[in-house]
């Protein structure tokens, strides 16, 4: 069996974390808190697994690339209108 390296390590944290932020995502969906709270707290978590997908699992990391402004764009624009259907409701 070998041992797995820093750069496998450090995927594993990261898969670990997403699924981590994925729970949280769904327990405070059931919870009972304001639409408004709600919303923060799931645009904070939407722009932060999609930075982390960005960077460990589409090979984006380095600079210069469209297609990591785009997606970066992207997961700029999604919680802002996450935050703007949450302060409507």
């Amino acid at each position: 069996m070998t041992k797995p390296d820093d750069a496998e390590r450090q995927v594993t944290w990261v898969w670990l974390g997403l699924v981590v932020l994925t729970l949280g995502s769904a327990w405070l969906g059931e919870s009972a808190s304001s639409a408004g709270v709600v919303a923060a707290v799931v645009a904070l978590i939407v722009a932060a697994k999609g930075l982390l997908v960005i960077r460990h699992y589409m090979g984006l990391a380095e600079p210069g690339s469209r297609l990591r402004l785009a997606m970066r764009l992207y997961f700029v624009v999604m919680p802002g209108l996450i935050l703007l259907a949450g302060s409507l409701a």
